[in-house]
């Protein structure tokens, strides 16, 4: 256990001084350009490198994402652990881990053909936008909200229920006073990951964003976010060229947003159980 233990470590650190060793370059020379332009025309002469779009296209659907995502999935957790009969909760979870191992290119195909027509009729200059990218973003992400959120209720002593039930409390006042309280560095790390799934996701903001590297203004403009950039140019940029080392900057963009969330997540967490 302690040799798998340490290769895990190892094989960490190595991941993460690859990402930055081959992301130095760009950071070193184009320099603040990277988060200061919009301007992201790589193979133009000379080229521009301005990250600022994608950066903020990616913190943007993510925020509008977890906004819906995150009360929805504890909401639907509350209504399982609370209300819900054995059936009823066999039933709603089953579908929900069902969800969970849909593969992400197939709910991106669901969107494009089932929703995208439906913007249609809002006389949408582009189909593939914001807001088609959310909605796979959601449906991608709800089934860890709600499987997390629902485990981390669930493991409330019942004696803390039972308690607040005896001296007369409501069934729906005792979950949401006395378990969520007690469950809440459970369903705050259920949060946590949630997003961290939503900044990660690759193949649906590929195929439903649009793809252009502008700020959205609108729901309907379409969305250019990092992972979606790294995923389409990669694979066609010269290794070790400049365009090569700036898509390791934005992996190491993404790195930095994953351990901040992860550090709020530690710091709340130990607050509440202090």
């Amino acid at each position: 256990m302690f040799i798998f233990s340490v290769v895990g470590i190892f094989a960490l650190f190595l991941l993460v001084f690859f990402l930055v060793k081959e992301a130095w370059p760009a950071l070193v020379k184009v320099g603040g350009e990277l988060f200061t332009s919009v301007y992201w025309y790589p193979t133009a002469d000379p080229p521009e490198y301005g990250m600022l779009a994608m950066i903020a296209g990616t913190l943007l659907l993510t925020a509008f994402s977890s906004a819906v995502l995150l009360p929805l999935g504890y909401l639907i957790a509350f209504f399982l652990h609370t209300y819900a009969k054995d059936f009823e909760k066999n039933f709603i979870r089953t579908t929900v881990e069902f969800l969970a191992g849909t593969p992400s290119v197939i709910i991106g195909l669901f969107v494009l053909l089932y929703i995208a027509p439906i913007l249609l009729n809002f006389d949408v200059w582009s189909t593939e936008n914001f807001l088609l990218a959310s909605i796979g973003l959601i449906l991608t992400a709800l089934p860890y909200t709600v499987s997390l959120s629902l485990e981390a209720l669930d493991s409330v002593d019942v004696a803390l229920e039972e308690s607040a039930l005896a001296l007369g409390a409501t069934r729906f006042t005792t979950v949401f006073k006395v378990t969520t309280r007690a469950a809440l560095p459970g369903i705050l790390n259920a949060f946590v990951l949630t997003v961290n799934r939503v900044v990660g996701e690759t193949m649906i903001v590929l195929m439903a964003g649009g793809g252009a590297a502008i700020i959205p203004r609108s729901f309907f403009d379409p969305v250019k976010p990092l992972t979606a950039a790294i995923a389409s140019e990669i694979g066609e940029v010269a290794v070790g060229s400049m365009h090569y080392h700036v898509l390791f900057a934005a992996g190491v963009i993404l790195l930095v947003i994953s351990l901040v969330l992860a550090g709020l997540s530690r710091y709340i967490s130990g607050r509440q159980t202090k």
